[in-house]
């Protein structure tokens, strides 16, 4: 799911640096969708303990990076639903560059 997301934001950024006008719509939704993602693994997955009902987190080991990211994806999706490229582009770059 990590390698998705990643490549995910890679298509993105490539549309965004393209100058097509048509596809902002299906690229959120590709943003957010990857972003869901992203804040799944990112958060603790709590499974049971072998046979003593004790609860223990497990983290994804790319949650740390997918915390960093994040703030940046969200960004990255405002400024894509004001058609703001530029912007879109900075955020998507730098949330790539801590992935």
């Amino acid at each position: 799911m990590y390698t998705d997301s990643k490549e995910a934001l890679e298509n993105i950024l490539k549309w965004l640096e393209g100058s097509d006008e048509a596809g902002w719509e299906s690229q959120i939704e590709s943003g957010e969708a990857a972003r869901e993602d992203m804040e799944r693994m990112a958060r603790p997955d709590y499974h049971r303990g072998r046979g003593r009902g004790i609860t223990q987190a497990q983290l994804d080991p790319n949650a740390p990076k997918l915390n960093k990211a994040i703030p940046h994806v969200r960004a990255m999706l405002t400024a894509m639903q004001s058609r703001n490229r530029a912007a879109a582009l900075e955020h998507g770059r730098l949330a790539l560059a801590v992935m």
